[in-house]
């Protein structure tokens, strides 16, 4: 019987470094790199190793928080490329290319979305998250009043 060829599913610490490189340096998703890259196992193996792999998980989230690099340096090419803003109709006439301005448009608002969400206090909304600690304090502040309240109200001398 003819032994069958196929995605690996082993660990091994070399595999699993070359997968955090290749996704470190990539803008593309976990999917179209392991189709990419035919002798690495399929992206649910990777999401099992995640789970089970503590080291391996450490390394990915790594990987991940580099990728963030090249996702935001291609948002910065994506909104400055303008070679597709206009197109030439049948009379000669320049026009604008609303279809290839709305696609960047969509493309550089996912990466900033994406970024924000893998890294909020670097990428994400500012005056949010200062909202949310400030509000973490007041939480923090009543807290220990009304617990200093209730040692007050159950104080038993003894």
């Amino acid at each position: 019987m003819a032994k069958k060829i196929g995605r690996p599913t082993l660990y091994s610490e070399k595999l699993a470094d070359e997968i955090c490189q290749t996704v470190a340096r990539n803008t593309i998703g976990l999917a179209h790199i392991c189709e990419r890259n035919s002798h690495f196992p399929t992206p649910e193996t990777i999401r099992v190793w995640r789970l089970t792999k503590p080291a391996f998980s450490a390394k990915y989230a790594q990987s991940k928080a580099d990728q963030i690099d090249f996702l935001v340096e291609e948002a910065l090419e994506v909104s400055r490329a303008d070679g597709n803003d206009t197109i030439i109709d049948d009379d000669g006439m320049a026009k604008c290319n609303h279809d290839w301005i709305g696609r960047s448009r969509l493309h550089v608002d996912t990466i900033k979305w994406y970024a924000s969400k893998l890294a909020p206090k670097i990428y994400g909304d500012r005056q949010r998250i200062e909202d949310l600690e400030s509000k973490n304090e007041d939480l923090k502040a009543e807290m220990a009043a009304l617990r200093e309240q209730l040692d007050e109200k159950y104080k038993k001398d003894f």
